[in-house]
């Protein structure tokens, strides 16, 4: 009878095994679609690395050769980044740890209470599932929260040093702490590992943090780019209006005299080139030289009759010409994005001067789902709504956005007293 408790109990602790180890390792992110014999096959092969090199009594051995293999199934058959690597190691390092703290856990109740063999061996059985249970949970939850790709610039190599000496500390520990044990017993050897676990699952919050931080780093670059960028189109764009107007001068000039000269004032021929001269030249929209800019430019993705621009009664002069760029830029691409059909698109701009505010709001109709958050267009990595918010908050000002009824709007307020500061420096 003890004997058959004995395996079944042994049964379940080589299952406890294999769940967790697979449980945690499907909780990674998967970037592989491998064919299920395969690792079906590297499963079992698991189960009897698991349970073979433990009866050769070499901790170190049965470690390396567990954990090298544990990592290879989940590089080979899971995922292709290598940040999922240093997640299985440090899951492995708990995984022994938690091992170890389920051994000394016995130890401690067994010098305590007067236990029988088979049933301490039960009881470390218990324990080691329950605790390696509870490191899978742990684990588990931290990468659905805190999971990232680190991608190629982020080196995993001084990251992977931490789990590995820890499991050093562990053997050492284990080796070399006769004497301690004799001492201070082994509810210390229970403290050391738990903290090993804690530095190590902070490593991770670490890394997530690192990696967070250098993503952060990389999408700010790509906004200033993109500013940049922008701004240097319409530089260039003012400057082929300004060389437009000298020659649409002259023209005129000319079309005059030869109106006269040839007495032609009853034909269409002479308005029809006033009319497409007209045409070539900017509108006057606001007192933003940058932002006429942008608007002319805008403007002719949208039919005449469907503009409606009301800026006259406002100053933006506080706003630099980059980051009127990035805010009337990007919301009337937004405005062309949602709403494919050019003879139905419209935009309607309004700006006031109410109070010590200055509020300016763009409406425009979409077509289907609009997002609230950034363009929706390939490519773009959402950052248009994004741009836009960074460069109205700079100047203490706030953006709101709306859509009901297939309209959406955007809110976008100034405080006075910001604009007198600027002006003033």
């Amino acid at each position: 009878m003890v004997k058959i408790v004995s395996l079944v109990f042994t049964v379940l602790d080589m299952l406890a095994i294999m769940g967790c180890s697979v449980s945690f390792l499907h909780a990674i992110p998967r970037e592989k679609d491998v064919d299920r014999w395969k690792k079906v096959i590297a499963w079992i092969f698991y189960g009897v690395l698991a349970t073979v090199l433990p009866l050769f009594r070499n901790d170190i051995l049965t470690t390396v050769v567990m954990t090298l293999f544990y990592v290879g199934i989940g590089r080979t058959l899971y995922y292709k980044n290598k940040t999922g690597i240093l997640y299985q190691i440090i899951f492995w390092m708990e995984f022994l740890a938690a091992q170890y703290m389920a051994a000394y856990a016995v130890a401690v109740i067994t010098m305590a209470v007067q236990v029988e063999y088979p049933l301490t061996i039960v009881l470390l059985i218990i324990l080691r599932v329950a605790f390696l249970m509870a490191v899978t949970f742990v684990m588990r939850r931290l990468l659905k929260s805190r999971y990232t790709d680190a991608g190629k610039e982020l080196k995993i190599r001084g990251m992977i040093i931490v789990p590995v000496f820890s499991t050093a500390l562990m053997f050492l520990y284990a080796i070399s702490g006769e004497v301690f044990l004799v001492r201070y017993g082994y509810g210390w050897m229970l403290l050391f590992d738990g903290l090993l676990i804690v530095i190590n699952v902070y490593c991770l919050y670490f890394w997530y943090d690192v990696a967070k931080n250098r993503e952060l780093k990389h999408r700010l670059k790509l906004i200033q780019q993109q500013n940049e960028l922008t701004l240097q189109y319409y530089e260039d764009l003012e400057d082929n209006y300004s060389r437009s107007r000298k020659i649409i001068h002259d023209i005129r000039n000319h079309l005059t005299v030869l109106e006269q000269a040839e007495k032609m004032e009853n034909s269409p021929y002479i308005e029809d080139m006033h009319a497409m001269l007209n045409s070539l030249g900017m509108k006057f929209y606001a007192e933003s030289k940058m932002l006429n800019i942008v608007l002319n430019d805008k403007f002719k993705e949208f039919l005449p009759e469907h503009v409606e621009c009301r800026l006259g009664g406002i100053s933006l002069e506080f706003i630099s010409d980059m980051d009127i760029t990035t805010i009337f830029a990007n919301l009337l691409d937004n405005a062309v994005e949602a709403q494919p059909d050019r003879e139905t698109r419209s935009i309607r701009i309004q700006g006031e001067q109410i109070h010590d505010f200055t509020m300016i709001k763009l409406t425009n109709p979409f077509a289907g789902e609009c997002s609230t958050e950034g363009t929706t267009k390939k490519g773009h990595e959402g950052l248009g709504l994004t741009n836009v918010r960074g460069a109205v908050e700079k100047y203490g000002g706030e953006m709101q956005v709306t859509q009901a009824d297939h309209m959406f709007a955007v809110t976008l307020v100034f405080p006075e007293k910001l604009e007198k500061i600027q002006r003033e420096s």
